[in-house]
């Protein structure tokens, strides 16, 4: 049994499926191990979304689980076959770096974010100048809780900011 690109994801999870339960019946078979890799490099690129270039674009979240799960199984296979051990950790990097968290809109965060201490160092110096300790007290929360939401609204994972970038360039769009 073999799986090709192009192969709908749901049939290459089925071919996957197959497979992983040849390799139980047959643990030390060579060639079941290397089917099972083609098999999870071809679901790796079909589960994703394709630009127009043909490129292979993390999208969403199953997405980026499904290639995780496939990109390690194939390092777990021990396959001989470095193409495909290349692919997996090339795979699993992608991967790794996607999790990474980075900020969206990063002039537009650091403005609000500088906006939020200022307004609250601000507040807070001339409460104190007051002698208002409540004041103090409520700008120092109100300037928290703004930087927080600031904070909050602006970090994403890189998957999601990729996938934001690119999402005028999507082909082939997958769930």
């Amino acid at each position: 049994m073999d799986v090709e690109r192009g192969a709908t994801a749901s049939e290459a999870e089925r071919i996957v499926l197959v497979l992983e339960d040849d390799l139980r019946a047959a643990p030390e078979d060579a060639g079941i191990r290397l089917r099972l890799a083609n098999a999870l490099v071809a679901l790796a690129w079909d589960v994703r979304s394709l630009t127009r270039e043909q490129r292979p674009v993390i999208t969403s979240a199953n997405q980026l689980r499904v290639c995780e799960h496939a990109a390690t199984r194939i390092l777990q296979l021990q396959v001989d076959d470095d193409q495909l051990n290349a692919a997996a950790r090339e795979l699993l990097a992608e991967v790794s770096a996607g999790r990474g968290w980075t900020w969206a809109h990063q002039a537009r965060a650091a403005g609000l974010g500088l906006l939020a201490v200022l307004g609250g160092l601000l507040v807070a110096v001339l409460a104190a100048l007051g002698e208002s300790i409540p004041l103090v007290v409520a700008a120092a929360v109100v300037s928290s809780v703004a930087l927080g939401v600031v904070v909050l609204a602006h970090r994403r994972e890189r998957w999601r900011v990729e996938a934001e970038r690119v999402a005028p360039l999507i082909w082939v769009p997958k769930p």
